[in-house]
């Protein structure tokens, strides 16, 4: 009986300890994040000014990351070397394929509404201008920290030609968004059974030559491609909307104006379903569809935009004291 008495009930064990992190904000120097004059939706916030002490040193190595960047080191062949170059080239890329699929597997699920309603094209030509409204905004939110959410050698080649991107960039972000653009469209025909045909209606890279003439797409796609460019710098690379709305409206804002673009062109000539306003993604969508009709006037028709906005963006500069010659 006194041996049951001394025995000891066992105490409750210890509660387990859960190890908490004090929060602390993020150090803005342990952030992997690269200036860039020509991010799309940043309205120049991200370019290193010229009272910066690391001006001229950026100057040379990394052109495109300063204000009013000089001639020479915009072409210089320098930032060829840089990896986080070629890394974000590589992200180019990835988004416009994710983009391919995405906006294929909804063309591809419309595309029978043309003969099932009274509306005709209209109806898949509005639902897809939703989506790229949608894709593009999501993207510049997304890639526009990283990239600068070009997606398009639309936007690419103009931002060279206004020396907000080095020639190496614009090289490697055309380059990789043409490979992500067919990786995409390969895989998403893959996805849907393997044919070409599946391709083949798709709005923003169909054209049908037997209703619209090879001058009618070039007028309509290089007025349309303008029309995005006009607005993309505005809303999105100019720095004195900075104040307006900046970056959290801008992306939405450059997304509308690809939106209606891509809407206008649809609904306004029979066999012409929307403008492009991104070769890359119809050089994809094109190849795995084995049609390329009239697929030239998806480069001409944007490059000629390129440079008549080109003319108008040294018109009115940014910056006082920016020049076309240095």
């Amino acid at each position: 009986m006194d041996n049951f008495l001394d025995l000891k009930i066992p105490e409750d064990p210890a509660p387990i300890r859960r190890w908490r992190t004090p929060s602390a904000p993020i150090v803005p120097s342990n952030i992997n994040s690269q200036p860039f004059v020509g991010r799309l939706g940043g309205n120049q916030l991200q370019a290193v000014s010229q009272s910066d002490p690391e001006y001229e040193t950026l100057q040379r190595t990394n052109p495109d990351a300063v204000q009013s960047p000089k001639w020479s080191g915009i072409l210089s062949l320098r930032p060829f070397a840089d990896v986080h170059l070629w890394r974000s080239a590589c992200l180019e890329g990835v988004g416009l394929c994710c983009w391919v699929f995405i906006a294929g597997l909804v063309s591809h699920g419309t595309a029978n509404l043309s003969s099932a309603t009274p509306l005709g094209p209209i109806l898949p030509v509005a639902i897809a201008a939703v989506v790229q409204f949608l894709i593009i905004t999501l993207f510049i939110f997304s890639l526009g920290p990283v990239t600068g959410a070009h997606l398009t050698p639309l936007i690419t080649f103009a931002t060279f030609l206004a020396k907000l991107t080095s020639l190496p960039r614009m090289v490697l972000y055309i380059t990789f968004q043409c490979i992500g653009g067919v990786v995409g469209a390969y895989i998403l025909r893959a996805s849907l059974g393997g044919s070409p045909s599946t391709l083949v209606f798709s709005p923003g890279c169909y054209v049908d030559a037997a209703q619209v003439s090879a001058t009618q797409a070039f007028a309509l796609e290089t007025m349309g491609a303008l029309f995005v460019l006009f607005l993309a710098f505005g809303l999105g690379l100019d720095p004195r909307n900075q104040g307006s709305f900046g970056p959290a409206l801008g992306p939405f804002l450059v997304g509308f104006s690809s939106a209606i673009a891509l809407f206008a062109g649809g609904i306004a000539v029979p066999g012409y379903l929307g403008l492009s306003c991104n070769p890359a993604r119809c050089l994809g969508l094109m190849s795995a569809a084995h049609r390329f009709t009239y697929h030239w006037v998806h480069w001409t028709g944007d490059l000629t935009a390129c440079v008549v906005h080109a003319f108008i963006y040294y018109a009115v500069p940014p910056f006082c004291n920016q020049r076309i010659q240095d």
